[in-house]
């Protein structure tokens, strides 16, 4: 089944739900805490919040590396 861009973050709930997981993509270590979870967006697109989560955690993965390699 093709996926449709046109159709990829065309409500509130999708981009809500992405930004929330791609904030605690960066800043939690244990992933995606309850209370996020619980949000009224991220309850209806679960998938964008993950979607965001682990884009989040790339980018920090390589924010650390590209700190170390500066040292």
């Amino acid at each position: 089944m093709p996926v449709k861009i046109s159709e990829l973050f065309s409500s509130y709930a999708e981009i809500h739900a992405f930004i929330h997981g791609f904030y605690c993509g960066l800043t939690e270590w244990r992933g995606i805490d309850s209370e996020t979870m619980k949000n009224e967006e991220v309850q209806k697109e679960p998938h964008y919040a993950k979607a965001g989560y682990i884009v989040g955690t790339l980018l920090r993965v390589a924010i650390i590396v590209l700190l170390a390699r500066s040292l």
